[in-house]
């Protein structure tokens, strides 16, 4: 696998490659770190842009070779890049450029406000890359752990890929995992942005939904023993998630982002969108099922489930 690190060298970064290493111990990893300065080429008549330029690669070598010592004895291979411009677009087009299948990068914002405000780099990352996206949150004072993971099933073809991706990853067996399908809540919105009583749900729908979930994390428990399902009823789908999050302390919400299209990319899925910003701990957006041919199965299954 290969895997894109964007780096700065601040305390999010430090633990985004804590996550690379993490993951490079259980799986073969080639990484790609990048760091990105700005570009004084915009300024050419500056007499400062050549001393500009000189002091920028002076200051980001011992970011990269920072990472790469923290990277070459657990990745199969370490590549340094060293990039000019925008952070977020030159991030992308490494990523393009590298063929990679997953971006790894920090979030700047930790507090519950500051999550909503999240970095426009991790944003602008996450709803426009064309490959998995992981945005990293931890204490820099403690190890990246990936002990317990909270899984976004809603039974679609791009939720079930989130789950065979982050399976092929060989995390460690004693991983507790959380597979969550949220029965949606139905209302009746009479109008004027007023919303009726809650409608009741049908019991045989939300037995439906668990049943899928059940199967899933029947699956998942062949590699994970320490797996559960559960189906809450709920009106929002991304805070429940996030709710399930908080409640069992995990390290790891992952989701399956279903959009393909350059509006839906633009966008970002309102569940995935929801969760990046309001997780108490790291999200990984998967976008397997972007390069990847479902099998008849498992596109049938989907369909027979939904």
């Amino acid at each position: 696998m290969k895997i894109l690190l964007a780096t700065d060298g601040s305390s999010p970064s430090q633990n985004a490659t804590k996550f690379v290493a993490k993951l490079a111990k259980n799986c073969s990893v080639d990484a790609v770190v990048l760091t990105v300065s700005f570009d004084p080429e915009h300024y050419p008549m500056h007499p400062w842009s050549p001393h500009w330029t000189e002091h920028e690669s002076d200051r980001t070598q011992p970011i990269l070779d920072q990472a790469k010592s923290a990277l070459e004895d657990v990745c199969e291979s370490v590549t340094l890049a060293h990039g000019s411009g925008s952070a977020a677009p030159c991030i992308l087009e490494q990523a393009k450029k590298s063929k990679v299948d997953l971006i790894v990068l920090g979030a700047k914002g930790h507090s519950a406000f500051r999550r909503v405000l999240l970095g426009s780099v991790s944003d602008s990352v996450a709803a426009s890359a064309e490959c998995s996206v992981v945005v990293v949150r931890g204490d820099e004072q403690q190890d990246v752990d990936l002990k317990r993971i909270v899984i976004g099933f809603d039974q679609s073809v791009a939720s079930r890929e989130a789950v065979w991706e982050l399976m092929q990853w060989n995390l460690e067996p004693s991983c507790e995992v959380n597979v969550v399908s949220v029965a949606l809540q139905p209302y009746v919105f009479v109008g004027e942005g007023y919303t009726g009583p809650p409608i009741t749900i049908d019991p045989a729908l939300v037995s439906k939904i668990d049943e899928a979930a059940e199967r899933i994390a029947s699956q998942i428990a062949d590699r994970f023993p320490h797996t559960d399902a559960q189906t809450p009823v709920s009106d929002h789908i991304g805070d429940s998630i996030v709710n399930v999050a908080e409640e069992t302390n995990a390290n790891l919400i992952v989701v399956g982002d279903t959009g393909h299209s350059l509006l839906s990319r633009f966008l970002l899925g309102s569940t995935s969108k929801y969760v990046l910003r309001h997780a108490p701990c790291s999200v990984w957006i998967s976008r397997r099922h972007w390069n990847a041919t479902p099998t008849p199965n498992e596109v049938g299954d989907a369909v027979a489930t939904t």
